[in-house]
């Protein structure tokens, strides 16, 4: 195997500023489990709404340094799954209507990276879903009549139209989507430092043991830590897939690995082999897709393919090194682009994501001030500042357009135990890698 870095490359673009742990006892009007995106959106949220509330976050490492620091960037209005899954649960005015909201999400953390100085290297340039044969091409048109039903139009660009926007061979058409890229570290890392100028206290390196509810009605929920307590009214869990973990939530989230490769910073002369002017993110139209997009420093990112399920170990960090995946992904870039196939990948790594079982996310009020947001499915850093407001709205008890999208206290369907959801996992996936290859 090449001597990749098994290392997250985002997380080597900004030194981290580790925060105290957390030291004996507190009592805060809010309490938040989990300092990612999740997480740190909802602080954020209730900190604008009202500046005088006390709010604690816990997190197990460093603020933003899990799944939120380790995301490919895409900012997508794309909620779980896909469009059709949305549609098929909800409806299409319901999934209109979160879909809109999501989208404004996009937009919404362009304007915070302007206003509060953060450099996460927003790029407003849109994405593309390409197709790579006349399957994806129907699943292209599939997605535009949805959308449609949604009162959205979109052009499905041919091989030429599409080639304009970058040159691969391998593509026969494409939808260009709304959509922005980000560094989702600094992201992550200069929403945590906004947090803390605001009076916010995040307790980095505080894994939370449980969460042991009020004892009575209007007594505090108490966050239980191995240094101590946070006693607070109102309690949001926010740990993505490390949700199950937790009371109310077993076999309501399965962990799954995601991989990537990130190159060396390509050349001028290798820039020039392969028209891509506008640096628009790629999507491939298809189950197990593959995605790809520049970096600020002009090195390319390859990533998804299947995605990998290790139910005795989940968060073990002997899974960043997987073979198998690496030779995949970089037989599908050699494919999608023969001009770079003396590129040099720097980086191989992956990430835990949150699948739920019907691959949507949830929100919702588990029992009075204790709330939960979870299961982005690999699409979430839109997705978690929506659930971010969404959760903000939950916790003051306000009825808003947030708090009664039909993600929230929508059912949440369980896993089956082990070893059936390993099999199930085993099945599916060999099914979806079926007709991904037929198209």
């Amino acid at each position: 195997m090449p001597n990749y870095r098994h290392e997250v490359y985002w997380q080597t673009t900004e030194a981290a500023e580790p925060q105290d742990a957390l030291t004996g006892d507190v009592d805060c009007d809010v309490a938040v489990v989990g300092a990612g995106f999740t997480g740190m959106w909802t602080a954020y949220s209730l900190k604008k709404a009202r500046p005088e509330l006390s709010v604690h976050l816990l997190d197990a490492g460093l603020a933003g340094g899990a799944a939120s620091g380790t995301a490919d960037g895409f900012v997508t209005p794309t909620l779980g799954k896909d469009l059709d899954q949305l549609i098929r649960i909800y409806g299409a005015e319901a999934a209109g209507k979160a879909s809109a909201i999501v989208g404004r999400s996009i937009l919404e953390i362009g304007r915070f990276c302007r206003r509060e100085k953060v450099d996460a290297e927003y790029e407003a340039n849109d994405y593309l879903m390409v197709a790579l044969n006349d399957g994806q091409l129907a699943r292209l048109e599939h997605d535009r009549q949805l959308a449609l039903k949604l009162g959205s139009d979109t052009k499905i660009m041919d091989a030429a139209e599409a080639r304009a926007y970058v040159d691969s061979p391998e593509i026969k058409g494409a939808v260009r989507v709304g959509g922005a890229l980000v560094n989702p570290y600094k992201l992550a890392r200069g929403l945590a430092r906004t947090l803390r100028a605001a009076g916010v206290a995040i307790h980095e390196r505080t894994p939370v043991q449980r969460v042991e509810p009020a004892a009575t009605a209007g007594a505090p929920h108490t966050v239980v830590t191995a240094a101590g307590r946070v006693r607070a009214p109102q309690v949001v869990l926010a740990t993505s897939a490390s949700q199950y973990t937790f009371a109310g939530f077993q076999r309501r989230v399965l962990p799954m690995w995601s991989y990537v490769l990130i190159s060396e910073p390509l050349t001028e002369e290798q820039l020039g082999r392969v028209h891509w002017p506008g640096r628009e993110g790629l999507v491939e139209a298809k189950t197990f897709l593959h995605c790809g997009r520049f970096t600020a420093d002009n090195r390319v990112m390859w990533a998804g393919g299947r995605a990998y399920y290790y139910p005795c170990s989940p968060f073990d960090r002997a899974h960043m090194q997987n073979p198998a995946i690496y030779r995949e992904l970089t037989a599908s870039f050699a494919r999608f682009f023969p001009a770079w196939r003396d590129v040099r990948f720097e980086f191989a790594y992956g990430g835990v994501i949150d699948i739920t079982r019907d691959m949507m996310p949830h929100f919702g009020t588990l029992r009075p001030g204790l709330h939960y947001g979870y299961g982005y499915c690999g699409n979430g850093i839109a997705a978690t500042h929506t659930g971010g407001r969404i959760l903000r709205d939950l916790v003051l008890g306000e009825k808003t357009d947030y708090s009664t999208l039909a993600l929230v206290d929508a059912p949440r369907p369980t896993f089956p135990p082990e070893p059936i959801s390993f099999a199930g996992y085993q099945v599916l996936s060999r099914v979806y890698e079926w007709k991904d290859r037929r198209g």
